[in-house]
């Protein structure tokens, strides 16, 4: 009998996590406590509650827990204050917090993200829903060398994986453990440029967790020359997975103990898998054309990642002259303009470039193809090592280094 390898003994020990955890749940509900209690108790948690903030404190103090759910309506200290206390001690500055509130408004979520929280989910929310996040935040707790850099496009056509390609083989120069994800394997192209067979996709399955053949995503797994190694999720997953976020945890999971960065390559369209992938990331990038269209359609797919509860200094935005509509020489100058205009953080400017196009053609990265002392991929690279080395930061911390 052959020796199980590596990925499926990181798979099992995954399966084992749920053992022994910790949920704190700092809320005056008892109805609403108790149904929470319930579902983590089945899922093989141990649960602490509390019904205010003073006490949930002192239980985060001494019971050590992996993770809190905090409500915002509390009596006495209001759960934005818990938030901020529990960021401020250093026994529990990293501690995964998800904000469970019926206070539904923008402003509500970016107090909650200011204070600190990891998450904000708003009531009504399911059993399950409130799971998944929970689950989200842990994988990405046992995950936290890794960090995961997703990329969004404005439209078609406008270098997503381009941009997303040459990110990953720039980080991969510097020594970095890149995995990149192709979620468009039906329009896109990063597996194959990253090397990845036709046959080499990976099926995604539904939750529960158990449905996950590591075996199979051991196989799916192709590395390209530069060092990254590449899985494909089979083509039509991302618009029809309802549950995704299980088997998605787990691959973060498993593949995360040998990765300093992982590349996403994401459709931008309303389904499970995009909001999945980006509550499992730490920045998100939106790829823009250059044109004043282009840059309206990025300040829109912004406005939807804020309603999605992506904090604005977690997406950074790269603007791809990838049809030569404006003149090199002329970009230097409007980089201020375009900043101003999409009002979040500009990794970079690609201006449109003959070679550039044959050097993805060929999968040849644009680190070793351009002989340009200042290389846009290295320099979006380095931008994004920075910025995401600092979202592991308590976000009020981050607000304040940006």
């Amino acid at each position: 009998m052959a020796a199980p390898s590596a990925l499926s003994y990181r798979w099992a020990e995954a399966r084992k996590r749920p053992m022994n955890r910790k949920i704190l749940v700092i809320d005056d509900d008892p109805i609403g406590t108790r149904l929470i209690e319930y579902v983590l108790r089945q899922r093989g948690y141990q649960v602490l509650t509390a019904p205010n903030g003073l006490e949930g404190l002192k239980k985060a103090q001494e019971e050590t827990p992996d993770l809190a759910v905090l409500n915002v309506m509390l009596p006495g200290m209001d759960g934005f204050e818990v938030c901020q206390r529990l960021r401020s001690q250093e026994e529990t500055a990293r501690l995964p917090i998800l904000i469970l509130s019926g206070r539904a408004q923008p402003a509500d979520r970016a107090t909650g993200f200011k204070m600190g929280a990891d998450d904000y989910m708003t009531k009504p929310a399911t059993p399950s829903e409130i799971l998944g996040r929970i689950e989200s935040l842990l994988s990405r707790r046992n995950a936290i060398t890794s960090r995961v850099i997703t990329f969004l496009g404005t439209s078609k056509g406008v270098g997503t994986t381009f941009a997303a390609f040459h990110t990953a083989t720039a980080l991969a120069a510097t020594s970095k453990h890149v995995v990149a994800v192709d979620l468009c394997s039906g329009q896109g192209s990063l597996g194959r440029l990253l090397g990845a067979r036709p046959g080499d996709s990976f099926v995604l399955h539904e939750a529960p967790v158990e449905s996950l053949n590591v075996e199979e995503l051991e196989s799916s797994l192709a590395t390209h020359r530069s060092g990254v190694r590449v899985l494909t999720i089979a083509e039509g997953q991302a618009s029809t997975l309802k549950s995704p976020l299980a088997g998605l945890n787990l691959v973060f999971s498993v593949l995360g103990n040998d990765a300093d960065y992982f590349i996403i390559d994401l459709p931008f369209r309303p389904a499970p898998l995009t909001r999945a992938v980006l509550e499992q990331s730490d920045f998100a990038v939106i790829v823009s054309g250059s044109t004043l269209e282009d840059l309206a359609g990025a300040k829109s797919v912004l406005n939807v990642l804020r309603f999605l509860g992506v904090p604005p200094e977690r997406v950074g935005a790269v603007i791809n002259d990838a049809k030569g509509s404006c003149p090199s020489e002329a970009l230097p100058a409007l980089r201020p303009f375009l900043a101003a205009s999409l009002g979040i953080i500009l990794l970079g400017v690609i201006p449109y470039d003959s070679n550039s196009s044959v050097s993805l053609a060929l999968a040849t990265p644009l680190v070793a193809a351009s002989v340009s002392p200042v290389n846009p991929a290295q320099e979006i690279a380095q931008q994004l090592v920075a910025l995401t080395k600092l979202s592991r930061q308590p976000a009020q911390a981050m607000a304040k280094d940006l």
